[in-house]
């Protein structure tokens, strides 16, 4: 599977499974960590970030109080017109059952009672998805065993770097590298990487999601347009200093001239996940004080699947909901 990704990763999307929400992630334990900002004060909740606190910056955004914060949706819907990885399976559907008769449906010609679809192609890193570290690494956890600090609110850090892409013309052939982030982390007054947090980069290309495995002329029209990425080193000091993920707005962390996916192989090595295709409400997020879910299928295979008695699934179609600070006038 690494070999195959070894080539020229240009991309696969978006999928977006319900969001399960705030109540989900508290009820399964997800050591969360949220505050309710009331009357100057705030509260956090048991089991939160590094260890029951909860990173400056972050008190603001309440995920239980709709008044004080804003759901957004950070996936991309995965249709049949969704961006596929070259060589991965194609996402095919059909309806099995309908409620009602639908002579012209093959197999709804009678109705049924119920609506029911059947999935008949889809590869696990097609749409918005996270790819664990078994992905590149087969001795390395898979999607089965990964720990729940993955899982339910986490701080989100957003590097916007479409200026940079558009001050260069739509060239995109570069890295982010260690000291550009803490350049960023210092202008934007974020500070420091909170303790088990994503960062992702929004590129602003996710706009182009829609057009599929086309390709059109010209910059800005395409979402297989050249990108930045982290390199290996700024992943690196990334997780040494907080994070438990990477990823961006389009195939994910790597850069499109890096060949050998270096921030995907780095922090999937280190026991990390990256969290690919997102989509283009990482726009309505700011740098820092932000929170990400993520919520989707706990895939696992039985020993007659695996490889050796030990691969599992690598990756899961995701659906990825921020809360951000809703704005008063």
């Amino acid at each position: 599977m690494q070999q195959t990704r070894r080539h020229a990763k240009v991309g696969a999307l978006a999928l977006s499974a319900a969001a399960l929400g705030l109540v989900a992630g508290l009820v399964l334990g997800l050591n969360s960590a949220v505050v309710a900002a009331a009357g100057g004060q705030t509260h956090a909740v048991p089991g939160g970030v590094a260890g029951g606190g909860v990173p400056r910056g972050y008190a603001r955004v309440d995920p239980r109080s709709p008044a004080r914060s804003l759901q957004v949706f950070l996936g991309q819907p995965l249709s049949r017109n969704a961006p596929i990885f070259p060589g991965d399976p194609k996402f095919r559907w059909q309806l099995w059952n309908c409620v009602n008769a639908h002579p012209r449906v093959p197999r709804c010609r009678q109705g049924s009672g119920y609506t029911l679809e059947q999935i008949q192609s889809l590869g696990t890193h097609t749409g918005t998805h996270i790819s664990a570290p078994c992905h590149f690494h087969e001795n390395k956890p898979c999607l089965g065993r990964l720990p729940e600090k993955f899982f339910g609110l986490r701080p989100l850090i957003v590097i916007n770097v479409k200026p940079l892409i558009l001050a260069r013309h739509g060239n995109g052939d570069f890295f982010i590298t260690a000291s550009y982030i803490q350049n960023w982390l210092h202008r934007t007054r974020c500070g420091a990487i909170p303790h088990n947090s994503y960062v992702v980069l929004y590129t602003g290309l996710s706009s182009f999601y829609h057009l599929g495995n086309r390709r059109l002329p010209g910059r800005y029209n395409d979402y297989y347009d050249d990108v930045p990425g982290f390199s290996v080193r700024s992943t690196r000091w990334l997780e040494e200093h907080g994070a438990i993920g990477v990823g961006a707005d389009t195939f994910g962390p790597d850069a499109t001239m890096d060949q050998g996916f270096g921030s995907t192989t780095e922090i999937t090595a280190l026991g990390g996940i990256t969290l690919e295709n997102m989509g283009p409400g990482l726009a309505r997020m700011r740098p820092c004080g932000d929170w990400i879910e993520l919520n989707g299928p706990r895939l696992t295979s039985t020993p007659h699947d695996q490889l050796g008695g030990r691969l599992d699934f690598c990756g899961a179609w995701m659906g990825m909901d921020g809360w951000t600070l809703r704005r008063t006038s």
